[in-house]
This record gives C-alpha cells, sequence and structure tokens, in this order.
C-alpha cells in the first residue's frame, strides 16, 4: 500500500451498521444499468433524426434534471416522518459544499452525457462504443493516482484485453459511415468526463448519501445547460421545425433524460458505495456486447465471428478484473 490515501479494501468500506447488499441484488442492479446504456446508443440515433445534436442533448440535461428534483425532495433518507427538507448533508462535521455538486454535475452531465450525445451524431455507434469503452482505463488510472485503488498486472491486463475486445466488437460493427474525428474526439471527452465523475463520485460518495449526490448532481447539470436547452427550443421554434418533431424525437428525450440519466445514474452511484471504481467501470465494456444483442433482436443484425471473439475478450477481461479485488502484494502492483 501506498503512504497517503486508502486502499482498494477502504475505497468500498461502508460505515458501522449499514448492511451491504446481497449479490443478486448487485448483480440484477448491473444487468439493468448495462442493458439500459446499451439501448441508449440506439435511442439517441433514433432522436438524432428528428432533433440537432445540441438540442437533443440540452432537453435530455434538463429532463433529468426536472425528474431529480422533486425526488430529492420526497426523499427521507431512511428517517420516515421527517417532515424538514434540507439541502444540508452532515460529515464530520461538515456540509456538503455546494462546488462538489456542481463539479459532478458538470463531469457527469455536460461533459459526460452532453458530449456523448453530440458527438454520436457526428461519428457512427460502433466508433462511439469503442471510444466510450475506453473509460474503464481511465478510471483505473486517475483511481490509481488518486490512491483509490491498486494498479496490479492482472487489472491492467485486464483492461488491455477487455479494451482489445471492444475494438474488435467496434470494427465488426462499423459497416456504417458517417465516423469523424470531431465526433470522436467529442465522445472521448465524455469517457473522460465519465472517468473523472467516478472516481471523485467514490469519494464524495463513501463521505455523503448516494442518492442526494446523484440526484443534486442531475439538477446541477440541468441548471448549467438550460441557457442551451432555452437557445435550442426557441431557434426551432422560429424555423418551424419544432411541430416537426415527432414520438420518436420526444420519446428519445424521455428515455435519455429519465432513464439513461436519472435513474441510471442514480443506480450508479448506489453499485459505487459497494464497488470499486475500475470493477464497476469495466462493465461499461459489456456495453458493446448489449448493444451487439439489442441489435441482432431488434434490428435482426446478424453476429459475426469477429463479433464473437471481440464479445469474449471483453468478458474474458471483465472477469479478470472482477476476480482481483483484494489487496494486492507487492510484487503484483505497478509502481
Amino acid at each position: 500500500m501506498r503512504p497517503g490515501g486508502p486502499t482498494a479494501a477502504e475505497s468500498t468500506r461502508l460505515p458501522r451498521g449499514e448492511p451491504r447488499p446481497s449479490a443478486i441484488w448487485l448483480f440484477l442492479a448491473l444487468i439493468f444499468l448495462i442493458f439500459v446504456w446499451s439501448l441508449n446508443y440506439v435511442i439517441a440515433k433514433i432522436g438524432l433524426r428528428e432533433l440537432p445534436a445540441l438540442a437533443l442533448a440540452s432537453f435530455r440535461l434538463v429532463v433529468a434534471g426536472i425528474v431529480s428534483l422533486p425526488v430529492f425532495f420526497l426523499s427521507r433518507e431512511g428517517e420516515p416522518g421527517r417532515s424538514k427538507v434540507t439541502l444540508e448533508v452532515s460529515c464530520k462535521g461538515t456540509r456538503l459544499g455546494i462546488w462538489s455538486i456542481v463539479y459532478l454535475g458538470f463531469l457527469n452531465v455536460v461533459v459526460n452525457q452532453g458530449c456523448y450525445t453530440v458527438g454520436l451524431n457526428y461519428t457512427s455507434v460502433s466508433h462511439s462504443s469503442v471510444i466510450i469503452g475506453a473509460s474503464p482505463i481511465f478510471i483505473l488510472l486517475f483511481s490509481w493516482s488518486l490512491r483509490l485503488e491498486d494498479l496490479t498486472r492482472r487489472k491492467a491486463f485486464g483492461m488491455a484485453l477487455a479494451f482489445a475486445g471492444a475494438i474488435g466488437l467496434g470494427v465488426g460493427q462499423s459497416q456504417s459511415a458517417g465516423a469523424g474525428i470531431a465526433g470522436d474526439l467529442l465522445t472521448l471527452a465524455a469517457g473522460i468526463g465519465f472517468a473523472l465523475y467516478t472516481v471523485l463520485g467514490k469519494r464524495a460518495v463513501a463521505e455523503y448519501s448516494a442518492l442526494r449526490l446523484s440526484l443534486l448532481s442531475n439538477v446541477a447539470g440541468a441548471v448549467l445547460v438550460l441557457p442551451v436547452a432555452v437557445w435550442q427550443f426557441f431557434g426551432l421554434r422560429r424555423g418551424g421545425a419544432f411541430t416537426a418533431v415527432g414520438l420518436d424525437g420526444w420519446g428519445a428525450v424521455i428515455y435519455m433524460g429519465v432513464l439513461a440519466s436519472a435513474v441510471s445514474y442514480l443506480l450508479y452511484f448506489w453499485l459505487l458505495r459497494y464497488m470499486t471504481p475500475a470493477s464497476l467501470g469495466s462493465a461499461t465494456y459489456l456495453q458493446p456486447i448489449g448493444a451487439t444483442l439489442l441489435g441482432l433482436v431488434l434490428l435482426g443484425e446478424p453476429i459475426t465471428l469477429r463479433v464473437a471473439l471481440g464479445g469474449l475478450l471483453v468478458i474474458a477481461g471483465v472477469y479478470a478484473i472482477e476476480t482481483h479485488r483484494g489487496e494486492s502484494h507487492g510484487r503484483d502492483e505497478l509502481a
């Protein structure tokens, strides 16, 4: 263990007396999260047929904030009968600062979700899924640099193996045109934002309420993008395109805002309380597999040998990471 910070085991230590959910509940929550985010690629592409990229991204984020705000005020955080609602979250005599809420909201909502949606308009789904697949590598590196997690040879090997599988999946699905450097760079920014959000959120969620932290970060992100959403709204009205947006466009906004943003990131923060950042982040590699299966079921896209082999590499990499969650030995830890 390196001096100056908690070990990987300490980063998942729960407050005294707090029960840990059973493995089956954590597994089911993780499967739901993967499904929602895998389907989100398809839903986003459908929404982009009817809405400009900035409009879809900003509307999505505002919807997530609108949904999160009443849920925050209705929550009692395990204190039945409490009638006074306050924005205060105490820990060791301090209060949850507005700055924490703002920077987490900026990283997750504006950078991650916003750049992801806009970037998807300028690149292919395959390119997007591969680039987002690099997020766990950044998560592991950031976690290691902040001493939240040990960087072992096995974890590094698992990350490399899973990323190779994600590349194989992307190449196997890259028949569609439209991939561009601008979209790829925006998607890369989204992946880095997601990694920073996960690592910094891990430190915050270990001290504060996961529910309130997630909800308030959504609200903060919505406030930050509200001027863009208003600008896009009036732009669509002036151009006469607002009334032309149909069920597909508004359905995409609702799905992405409610399920893929508000609900999913609330669940993500909950899982982050019981898992290390790299272990949870490694599940991102399962999204290309989920997207491929959904493409087969919903679009009739065939699963090629390349895609099958890529999927096996992804699973092998995730397995290598997930089965090495204990304390690291000095001879196995990277410097």
